[in-house]
């Protein structure tokens, strides 16, 4: 297939031929090792300038093949990057949603900042703070003198308090719990446009989540012919039997379809990072729903071994139910998406 965008030539093989020996034990230990961390940096996994945002897009897809949990860390890297211009080689976690609820951030939005000159001091908690277990800076939602606004919040263990979460997918994502103590900050953002500017990061986000979905389905897809091309039933290959090949076909077509929507998107938005928030959110939707379908077809083609705790196809299973959830939730988009074209339609514009 064509890449989203072009990756090194290290790069490339850590996330194909590497990953997937560690992937298993990120999963029990829901975490990732410090020299995974340390060899995907160095060979500039977290580079996102030069990376771009098909570059970025392309390592997601590749390490979620095996690990759509390191792939999360990269995505929620370039987010947080995205929604503020924040860089210079520290880890990025990007703290957005807090115990009310991630789908109406204006709403349930209660961190404040306290401005004096060039700095501010962060009070509040978040609740579901991605790459927090990683990162060294934090980019912080928080009500600001001119309202909600970006703040960068360097990682101190006195003044940022940080509870990993144990989630059922997507272990070792580096998820969190964050308390902000009074955490010295500067703000990044322009004054009460912190929502805006943050759903620019989620926008390419939404899309990176499709790009999860499509690595997920491409790994259950080759778990899947593993598993499946010695496997013999009445005296038959289990992939000469019609119904088994059209399962891998059903996955196979709607793979091909959310790689070009994404695609498509990708080079709409080119060199910048503004993607079209339609197609972000029809991308994210397709692709949690190939990647919940591809994991499946992968457990039940491997009859009783498919559903062992931990096994490759049932880890992805698992990764791929966060999709729905994560990045907006399914019906929140669906209720976005419904708005944009009705919008369209009742002004007569193209849809």
């Amino acid at each position: 297939m064509v890449p989203f965008g072009e990756l090194g030539s290290g790069l490339r093989e850590f996330l194909v031929e590497r990953l997937p020996s560690v992937a298993r034990d990120i999963d029990v230990s829901n975490e990732l090792p410090s020299q995974v961390i340390e060899e995907l940096s160095s060979l500039g996994g977290f580079d996102v300038e030069s990376l771009g945002p098909g570059g970025v897009l392309e390592a997601v897809r590749l390490a979620s093949r095996s690990s759509p949990a390191l792939a999360h860390v990269i995505l929620v890297h370039a987010t947080s990057f995205v929604a503020s211009g924040a860089s210079g080689g520290n880890i990025l976690a990007f703290s957005v949603s807090e115990p009310g609820g991630g789908s109406d951030l204006r709403s349930n939005l209660k961190t404040r900042a306290v401005e004096d000159g060039s700095f501010a001091k962060v009070r509040g908690v978040k609740s579901f703070t991605s790459n927090a277990v990683y990162a060294s800076e934090f980019i912080v939602l928080a009500v600001g003198p001119g309202g909600p606004t970006l703040y960068s919040v360097k990682r101190d263990p006195d003044t940022v308090r940080v509870k990993p979460l144990d989630l059922v997918g997507l272990r070792g994502c580096g998820v969190a719990m964050v308390e902000y103590l009074d955490a010295e900050a500067v703000r990044v953002g322009s004054p009460g446009m912190g929502i805006k500017e943050a759903l620019r990061g989620i926008n390419f986000g939404r899309l990176g989540y499709a790009a999860i979905g499509i690595g997920i389905a491409e790994g259950a897809l080759m778990y899947a012919y593993r598993a499946s091309s010695a496997r013999v039933l009445f005296g038959s290959g289990l992939l000469e039997m019609q119904g088994p090949r059209w399962m891998l076909a059903e996955v196979y077509r709607k793979l091909v379809a959310v790689r070009a929507l994404v695609r498509e998107a990708v080079m709409e938005a080119g060199k910048g990072w503004n993607v079209d928030p339609v197609k972000a959110s029809i991308a994210k939707l397709l692709g949690a729903e190939l990647a919940r379908e591809a994991t499946w077809v992968a457990i039940q083609l491997q009859g009783g071994r498919g559903l062992s705790r931990w096994s490759d196809a049932e880890r992805l299973w698992r990764d791929s139910r966060i999709l729905d959830i994560g990045e907006g939730a399914r019906e929140t988009l669906m209720d976005f998406i419904a708005s944009r074209l009705l919008k369209s339609m009742g002004e007569g514009g193209e849809w």
